[in-house]
């Protein structure tokens, strides 16, 4: 069984790809822009784009595919009850962690065991497997081992073919909170073996000689093609491109607008881009706090700046203006938000002035209220980098020009991201929010969340999350959210997933900036270049099993 995304074909820009089979050795070097900063362990930090290149080294019990369809990698095979309750997985045989333990369905169970208990530093499976969700694990023989849901869970599967459900030898997961927060002991059984690593500079990874079950969706069987695989972080896009240009890497991720014609086209380099079915970058505003508690400054925002023309403008055409939460990527998008509500300045100074910020002529042009409080809105993100960083920057001047918002950029490392959402002293957080299956996405994004950023629950089910930047706690979107996890009819979920969308819309709870594209370049010695995209998310994640270059 092949999956969709093994039948791309190669970009053919420039030099093109290689002719001829693969063949074996070598080492592939490729530089990614972000670090995995929140450590090694796959459980904990697999949210995060940076943390997909430890695929390399971890497996999954099933892959999923560009078409969001599943496949055997582990598992051999499974079934899922009539209700939805029961999922039993038959392991493939012969399956070693690197370090020679046995990969059977004890060592699912206790990989299942820990992300179900709220003390283990998981971090993506939060409201899935750490809590209620999964009621029990059973080992049914060594070869087969059982679920037990309290519940459906649509988003189950998706889930468990992540980074968050890879499967780590029983032996590594043990240890205090600090060890396995880091993740530097684990051992998994993938293609790779975790070799070296410079702290926030390179992972070096080298080849797993006894490899022979990798997923139904690679291009080939068999151990991986190159010996080594050096990932550099380079969080700075053009330093990239000169690295590749230079021949000091094979590969680079996320490429800018401006240096794409340095690669496509371009004799002896290759360049692919394609589109995610993960949700699109939004910016969320705040509806607790400051001036975004109005809901007509909040659409007054919303319509205060032609974003079509600027996502144009600063990506070069290579990203495109968002419309909805749901990417045109995803088989739940409905184009009729396309177009529906575009820039009207006459409509968003009308609202302004009805919330009472008008102009005065004074401070520069920004508006203020009665009481002579300025029209601010602190925006407080992670770290950018392209094309978040471009786009924020150019929204900030199209506010204060056109309407006189002044708009304070707040950046800080990830980790300390969430204090300042706790601290509440914000309106707008920008943030494409992670996860493979679209309910699971949505939820952490507008779940309720309490102030203090604990989750809460309806019937069992776990609803919100602290990257819940507009702090919505809505019983009817909770609802929503909630029916959409459980249904397992897709035309339903599409119908909850539409619900939820209008209302964030209709209320300017968060504003669609792009749709997330995501790019790749190499020289002409590199085969394999689109396996770098992980579906469905298509995140450039340095998954170097099918990658091969030319030693010769």
């Amino acid at each position: 069984m092949v999956g969709a995304c093994a039948a791309d074909p190669e970009p053919g820009s420039g030099g093109g790809a290689p002719s001829g089979e693969p063949a074996p050795g070598g080492t592939f070097t490729i530089a990614l822009d972000k670090y995995p900063e929140r450590g090694l362990n796959p459980h904990y930090g697999s949210a995060f784009d940076a943390s997909q290149v430890l695929r390399n080294t971890y497996d999954s019990l099933i892959s999923e595919d560009a078409d969001e369809n599943f496949h055997p990698w582990l598992a051999s095979s499974w079934t899922i009850s009539p209700d939805g309750r029961t999922y039993e997985f038959r392991l493939r045989d012969g399956v070693h962690f690197s370090n020679g333990e046995k990969l059977d369905a004890a060592a699912v169970k206790a990989n299942l065991d820990v992300l179900r208990d709220p003390n283990y530093p998981s971090w993506t499976t939060n409201g899935l497997l750490q809590y209620s969700s999964v009621s029990d694990v059973v080992v049914v023989d060594p070869a087969t081992v059982r679920l037990t849901l309290s519940q459906p869970r649509a988003d189950l599967l998706s889930t468990l073919a992540g980074l968050s459900g890879a499967i780590v030898a029983p032996s590594t997961l043990r240890g205090d909170k600090a060890t396995l927060t880091s993740g530097a002991d684990m051992i998994g059984s993938g293609p790779f073996i975790l070799d070296r690593v410079v702290q926030g500079q390179e992972i070096h990874f080298r080849k797993n000689p006894a490899y022979q079950w990798g997923p139904a969706t690679a291009r080939h069987t068999g151990p991986a093609h190159v010996d080594d695989v050096v990932v550099k972080y380079v969080p700075e896009a053009s330093t990239r491109a000169g690295l590749l240009r230079s021949g000091e890497v094979d590969a680079i991720g996320t490429v800018k607008a401006t240096d794409i014609p340095l690669f496509e086209d371009v004799s002896g380099f290759q360049y692919a881009q394609t589109g995610s079915a993960a949700s699109t970058t939004v910016i969320m505003l705040n509806v607790t706090d400051g001036a975004t508690r109005d809901v007509r400054v909040r659409r007054a925002i919303s319509r205060g700046v032609d974003l079509e023309a600027l996502v144009e403008s600063v990506t070069k055409g290579s990203q495109e203006r968002a419309w909805s939460l749901i990417s045109p990527d995803s088989k739940y998008f409905d184009a009729k938000y396309d177009d529906a509500a575009p820039a009207d300045l006459p409509l968003a100074k009308k609202l302004l002035d009805e919330a009472g910020w008008r102009t005065s002529g004074q401070d520069g042009g920004i508006r203020s209220n009665d009481a002579g409080q300025r029209l601010t809105i602190r925006l407080v993100a992670t770290t950018p980098t392209y094309p978040q960083d471009d786009v924020l920057k150019a929204w900030q001047a199209e506010l204060r020009q056109n309407l006189g918002v002044d708009v304070e950029l707040k950046y800080v490392e990830n980790a300390q991201v969430y204090d300042l959402l706790a601290q509440n002293d914000y309106q707008a957080f920008p943030r494409q929010v992670g996860g493979l299956d679209l309910s699971l996405q949505l939820n952490r994004a507008f779940g309720s969340t309490k102030p203090d950023l604990t989750y809460g629950q309806i019937d069992g089910i776990t609803l919100g999350s602290i990257v819940g930047g507009s702090k919505l706690a809505d019983p009817q979107v909770d609802r929503w959210l909630l029916d959409a996890t459980r249904a397992t009819d897709q035309n339903t979920r599409k119908e909850l997933f539409d619900k939820v969308t209008g209302y964030i819309l209709d209320n300017a709870v968060a504003i669609p900036l792009y749709t997330d594209r995501n790019s790749v370049a190499a020289t002409s010695e590199v085969h394999g270049l689109t396996s770098l995209f992980d579906p469905p998310r298509n995140s450039v994640n340095g998954w170097a099993y099918d990658i091969a270059v030319r030693t010769g």
